[in-house]
């Protein structure tokens, strides 16, 4: 398996997931002609997709999908309040697989798992992606840690985790109270403390893996705040060195690829 982060941030998200025997997008955020070229460059045809899979309907995860669908006709895999979400907004026929939080299917060469989170929408998901010899955990746009994702990360390879927004930064820049609010709920985004928790809880116990904080916030969070919080999180703990190899995926353009058996590779941030 190999894993491109093609975006990740408000402007758009979206993952490229490719085996050997076929591919699919994790969000589709961006529009069909970027994703037409960001595949292609990476030698995936769009039409060779096998799915898109669709973690809720806010149009920074799913502004590409539906487009990408009718032209395509591939299928998108959610929710079924996330697929009506997408109905709503756009009376075309396209193709489907509803999955509930909890359940998995067969999509091509991938097994997929739908796995509960919290977020202000209809039915938002996250998701576990797996082949016969590694998975990955994508768990973005989530308030809180749910069971669901916390056990689906046992046996992960790769954890694509969102680390939205420093709380301090968040609760004293320019952003109007209520939208502080919502950020901050249990149906809003996981701050870096919240994100940290749960990877260095897991390397702790299960080992390390490669995990990518996604999902960073441009006005509340940048890639430097979440590596120092990581690393004063580690070091706090007693770790002698990072329990696990921690990347920061660029919010607006390709930027982190992972294959099985190695490290992700990454352009410089710094």
């Amino acid at each position: 398996m190999t894993v491109h982060c093609l975006a990740s941030g408000s402007s758009g998200n979206s993952l490229l997931v490719v085996s050997e025997a076929g591919a699919l997008l994790v969000d589709a955020g961006i529009g069909v002609r970027t994703l037409k070229r960001w595949c292609g460059e990476r030698g995936v045809a769009l039409e060779s997709l096998c799915g898109v899979l669709v973690t809720h309907e806010h149009g920074d995860h799913s502004v590409g999908a539906v487009p990408l669908a009718v032209k395509y006709k591939v299928p998108i895999v959610a929710t079924a309040g996330t697929l009506a979400a997408l109905q709503r907004s756009d009376k075309r026929d396209f193709p489907t697989q509803a999955l509930s939080p909890g359940s998995e299917t067969a999509l091509g060469a991938f097994g997929i798992r739908a796995l509960l989170t919290t977020h202000d929408a209809a039915e938002p998901c996250g998701f576990r992606v797996e082949t016969s010899s590694t998975a990955l955990v994508y768990a973005t746009d989530t308030g809180s840690i749910t069971p669901d994702v916390r056990s689906a990360c046992c046996g992960a390879s790769l954890l694509v985790i969102e680390a939205n927004h420093d709380i301090h930064r968040l609760r004293f820049g320019p952003y109007p109270e209520s939208l502080k609010s919502r950020i901050l709920a249990r149906t809003g985004h996981l701050s870096n403390n919240a994100a940290a928790d749960l990877v260095l809880g897991h390397s702790l116990e299960h080992g390390p893996a490669s995990v990518w904080f996604s999902h960073l916030s441009e006005v509340n969070n940048t890639p430097g705040i979440v590596k120092a919080y990581w690393k004063r999180r580690w070091q706090e703990a007693g770790c002698a060195a990072s329990p696990a190899a921690v990347e920061i995926a660029q919010r607006d353009s390709p930027s982190l690829v992972w294959r099985a058996g190695a490290q992700a590779v990454q352009k410089s941030l710094f």
